[in-house]
C-alpha cells in the first residue's frame, strides 16, 4: 500500500488523474473496462413504471439514452455537461444544467431520480443532504455504484485509485439511503462488469405514501 500511496502523490498520477476531466478520455475508460450498464439499467428498471428521469451526477449523459419521456441531467462539470449538450443536441427531451446537487434545489418534479456511479463521490452528510433535495421530488430512486472486489488485485488498485473516496459495501449503501424515513427498498441486485475488475450494486428505492 505504501508504494500505492508514493504513486498516488507522483505528478504521473495527478496527469492521469486530470486526464479524466477529459469527456472523451472517461467515455473511452468506462467503455474499454466497466461497459455494460446500459444493459443493466435497462433490464434492471424495465418493469418499474415511470415517464420522467433527473440523473443526477450525469457526467457526458451516457445513460440519457436509457431514459423514459423527459430527462434532466445535472453535473458539477462544465465540460461533461456540455459534452452532453452537444451528444444530444438534436433531442429536445434531453436537456443538461450545470449544477451542484448537493447545494442547490433541482427544478421540477420527475417519476426516477437516479444516481449513476455518484454515492462513492459523496460523504454521509452530502448524501443525506441531497436525499432532503430529491425524494420530496420524485417516486423511485434509482442506485448504481460500486461493489468492492476484495480478492481481485487489479480490481483493488482502479477501486483504488477512483476519484471517489468513500466506497460503500452494499449492506452500507443500503442503510444509508434508508436513513431518510420516507423511502423503502423496493428492488435490489449486483452483477460484475465484463472484464470482471468491476462490480456495482443495483438499488432501487420507492417513495412511502404516508397519507
Amino acid at each position: 500500500m505504501a508504494a500505492f500511496d508514493r504513486f498516488t502523490s507522483s505528478s504521473l498520477y495527478q496527469r492521469i488523474y486530470h486526464l479524466f476531466d477529459n469527456p472523451a478520455v472517461f467515455n473511452a475508460y468506462q467503455d474499454l473496462v466497466d461497459g455494460g450498464k446500459e444493459r443493466r439499467i435497462r433490464r434492471f428498471l424495465k418493469d418499474t413504471r415511470y415517464e420522467s428521469v433527473v440523473d443526477v451526477g450525469c457526467g457526458t449523459g451516457n445513460w440519457a439514452i436509457t431514459a423514459r419521456g423527459p430527462y434532466l441531467g445535472v453535473d458539477v462539470s462544465r465540460e461533461f455537461v456540455e459534452s452532453a449538450r452537444e451528444r444530444y443536441v438534436n433531442d429536445p427531451s434531453k436537456q443538461f444544467l450545470e449544477l451542484d446537487p448537493t447545494s442547490a434545489v433541482l427544478p421540477g418534479e420527475y417519476d426516477l431520480a437516479q444516481l449513476v456511479s455518484v454515492l462513492h463521490h459523496l460523504s454521509d452528510d452530502q448524501v443525506l443532504g441531497l436525499l432532503e433535495r430529491i425524494v420530496p421530488r420524485t417516486r423511485y430512486l434509482f442506485i448504481l455504484d460500486l461493489y468492492p472486489i476484495s480478492w481481485n488485485p487489479v480490481a483493488r488498485f482502479l477501486y483504488a485509485a477512483d476519484r471517489g473516496d468513500y466506497i460503500r459495501e452494499p449492506a452500507e449503501q443500503k442503510r444509508l439511503i434508508l436513513r431518510h424515513p420516507d423511502l423503502k427498498l423496493a428492488r435490489e441486485d449486483d452483477y460484475f462488469a465484463p472484464t470482471g475488475v468491476y462490480r456495482h450494486t443495483l438499488m432501487l428505492f420507492e417513495k412511502q405514501s404516508h397519507g
